[in-house]
């Protein structure tokens, strides 16, 4: 998969890029270019990540239970009772992790959650966001609003 990726970055810069005259079309493909390379350093690590990040979800969640109504607790446990996922399948994976997001969720919106609580699954969500493999940075500052003349 990292050979095709990098081959299609090689093939833009080369053949593609030096074609596209305008400055937006060319920031574009140039951000396009970033994250294709982004992704070829990424996809190998989002397998893990999503392994480690379903067990730690599901840790805050079954941490969270006395505190949630009993319409989401069926939700933490029936998750917890699922069967463990093949790291090779990533989609399940995904499927998962979407799913212990989603309770997650609904567990830090409702209304008689603790400060500590919220605490606790703000700060896991900051560490998770330090941990995630795909992450994409423009080449090109985001354009300013211009006024009219």
């Amino acid at each position: 998969m990292d050979e095709q990726l990098d081959g299609t970055c090689r093939i833009l810069e080369t053949v593609v890029a030096p074609c596209v005259a305008d400055p937006l079309a060319r920031t574009i493909l140039d951000n396009l270019i970033s994250n294709l390379r982004m992704l070829t350093v990424a996809l190998p690590k989002v397998a893990g990540f999503l392994r480690d990040d379903n067990a730690a979800t599901l840790r805050l969640l079954l941490a969270l239970r006395e505190a949630l109504p009993p319409d989401l607790v069926a939700r933490i446990e029936q998750a917890a009772a699922a069967s463990e996922i093949d790291v090779t399948d990533g989609g399940a994976l995904d499927q998962r992790n979407g799913l212990l997001r989603e309770i997650l969720a609904a567990a830090v919106c409702h209304p008689d959650l603790a400060p500590e609580r919220r605490t606790a699954i703000t700060s896991y969500m900051v560490d998770r966001a330090s941990r995630v493999p795909m992450r994409y940075v423009p080449t090109a500052p985001a354009p300013t609003a211009t006024t009219k003349r």
